[in-house]
């Protein structure tokens, strides 16, 4: 034990010391199965930033070129004349740095192929994913002692769904997750600057941030309200500094939405008129009974949290606790509590509430992963003085690690499938016997580059 503890120590001062290495190591793990995991969702994304670097354009016109199909895939539309993503656009924009050299190099043309491309998709989601956890790292120093940062950062970044989904491919969950990992650390350190010259930096970036994170997956609203109740309720008349990028952004992609699509809902819209065609889905977008869906993003075998992710638990703990804060700063950090427990409210009302096929465990969830992390640091130290807590969140962590594991390096299994589509058979994901965790680990590790 005491040589684990000094082993620990010594890593956490590395980290602490060279913090970038909290960017680089996530980054690595990310990479090192030298695949990309993704479905149909991420391709709009990554041709809408090759065609912006290559025509300057966002219309998909010469999508055919590159990935040959008889009919019209789902996540492109029709739209004013042009073929367009079904997807937002923000993702695409934040990939250009990543993606630029190697297409004006000539290295992504039509009848090449698609390795480089699906490279340089996971290349995106790892480095966004990457920095969400050097975020919540740097947040996570403010509130609790630098050995529980780390290890809730690593947590964050290898014990969740950040690693086998948000990591692999240009989801708009990695870049979702790195701008709320983002906007907390602005959240904490505007309170730290509550009564100096340079706070409105910190709303400023809050209000970007927010923005930003709605500008990547639509659910990301919830947040962007909650967090700019606790702004105005703590800072008054400057919340100004937040109010401003945030509704700028907001008013941006609402004005896109509904000069492309006719909705503010964007290509959403379009998305949700093939529930039938996608998932056999017969009843209405919102028919799941609540309780069916909230079970079954929490303990379903195959799509659960507290089952992909256990440690987790002590997230419900945390926010128990922050209901009475002690501090200033939770005091503010308690006005997000809401976010996540409505994103899971309804997603579980939400007819897909499982998240489709085509990927491994728990998804739809993963932009509620950036606040159960932060409140699990609520009752960090109590966990840390009570041995068989510490044993538990030990254990319960490990197994977490180990599941995403699988996911990263043994995903796909014949599991969505076999013996029956999930699309056909829905109690399939009740399933304790044949589930996707063990049918992907009997399927074996995948080589890369496949």
């Amino acid at each position: 034990m005491e040589h684990m503890q000094s082993f620990l120590a010594k890593t956490v001062q590395l980290f602490d010391s060279h913090k970038m290495l909290l960017f680089f190591v996530p980054f690595a793990i990310y990479m090192a199965n030298g695949r990309e995991l993704s479905s149909g969702d991420t391709v709009p994304t990554v041709f809408v930033t090759i065609n912006l670097l290559k025509q300057g354009t966002i219309y998909l016109d010469d999508f055919h070129d590159y990935v040959p199909y008889n009919n019209e895939p789902y996540y492109v539309s029709m739209q004013r004349g042009h073929m367009v993503s079904n997807y937002p656009l923000f993702p695409a924009f934040m990939a250009l740095p990543i993606f630029a050299p190697f297409v004006w190099i000539g290295m992504i043309n039509p009848g090449d192929g698609d390795m480089v491309w699906r490279y340089l998709s996971s290349m995106s989601g790892a480095c966004f994913t990457a920095i969400a956890v050097l975020f919540m790292y740097l947040t996570l120093i403010h509130l609790i002692d630098k050995t529980g940062a780390w290890l809730l950062a690593m947590a964050y970044g290898i014990g969740t769904a950040l690693w086998p989904i948000a990591g692999q491919s240009l989801w708009q969950h990695g870049p979702s997750v790195m701008w709320w990992s983002i906007g907390l650390y602005a959240l904490v350190k505007a309170e730290n600057h509550a009564d100096q010259v340079g706070l409105w930096k910190y709303l400023v970036l809050a209000g970007v941030s927010t923005g930003a994170a709605f500008h990547c997956r639509n659910v990301n609203a919830i947040g962007l309200i909650f967090i700019g109740l606790a702004i105005g309720w703590r800072f008054r008349w400057q919340g100004i500094h937040y109010l401003i990028p945030a509704a700028l952004l907001s008013a941006s992609l609402l004005a896109y939405n509904y000069w492309l699509f006719g909705t503010w809902n964007g290509g959403y819209e379009e998305l949700l008129k093939l529930q039938y065609y996608l998932d056999h889905i017969t009843t209405g977008r919102w028919a799941t009974p609540l309780w069916v869906g909230l079970a079954g993003q929490l303990i379903s075998p195959s799509r659960g949290i507290l089952i992909f992710s256990p440690f987790l638990l002590f997230s419900f703990w945390g926010m128990v606790v922050l209901w009475r804060p002690a501090t200033s700063v939770w005091k503010l950090l308690a006005w997000t509590i809401p976010i996540p427990i409505l994103m899971l409210l309804l997603f579980s009302k939400y007819s897909v509430w499982w998240g489709g096929n085509a990927h491994y465990g728990p998804r739809y969830q993963i932009e509620c992963y950036p606040f159960l992390v932060l409140y699990i640091a609520v009752v960090w130290e109590r966990i840390k003085a009570a041995k068989p807590l510490l044993i538990l969140f030990g254990v319960l962590l490990a197994w977490s690690v180990f599941t995403q594991w699988i996911g990263a390096f043994c995903y796909p299994s014949d599991w969505a499938g076999s013996p029956v589509s999930l699309a056909l058979d829905k109690g399939r994901l009740w399933d304790w016997r044949y589930n996707q965790i063990l049918s992907c680990l009997k399927s074996g590790i995948k080589l890369p580059f496949h």
